[in-house]
């Protein structure tokens, strides 16, 4: 009985497969949305060098920034896609033969898993906050020192999250 319990335990690890499979529907849906934000781009980039209007091209520089945010997303969704099926069903072998795979897969426990999620969420908020001041237009002197104060925090955050070379 004990033995069929710890069979059936370890083998509910499976169900793991569902997220898996979703994270990467998501994946796949986040980058079709990120090539319809292309076309638009594309569009905007058109209408940019017809007119030559400001506005256009601050539009077209939005349009660029949630491409990349777009972009991010779902290399996040794969991530922890690729993170979930070698922490819980087994190692992904074409990875481990692939250089790339080196580069990006390696998760030993979800403690690096959550570290390379992490970073990349990250970026994806220096990305938001890239945006959110790109149109932001400070009223007075005390505004533009809160928005140092924000890269400054934003700079170390990013310095902490740098991987120590040995």
């Amino acid at each position: 009985m004990k033995n069929q319990l710890e069979r059936l335990l370890w083998s509910s690890r499976l169900s793991v497969i569902f997220g898996v499979v979703a994270c990467i529907v998501a994946a796949l849906v986040v980058f079709v949305m990120g090539a319809k934000d292309m076309l638009h781009m594309f569009h905007l980039l058109w209408d940019y060098l017809a007119s030559g209007s400001l506005e256009v091209r601050n539009d077209l520089v939005m349009v660029v920034i949630e491409i990349l945010d777009t972009f991010l997303l779902g290399a996040v969704l794969l991530i922890f896609a690729f993170g979930l099926y070698e922490l819980f069903i087994r190692d992904i072998k074409p990875a481990s033969e692939s250089q790339v795979g080196g580069k990006i897969l390696i998760i030993s426990s979800i403690d690096s898993l959550k570290s390379k999620l992490g970073k990349v969420i990250l970026m994806m908020l220096v990305i938001k906050l890239f945006s959110f001041f790109s149109e932001l237009k400070p009223q007075s002197a005390l505004e533009l020192l809160y928005m140092a104060g924000v890269v400054v925090l934003v700079a170390l955050a990013l310095m902490l999250t740098k991987d120590k070379q040995a």
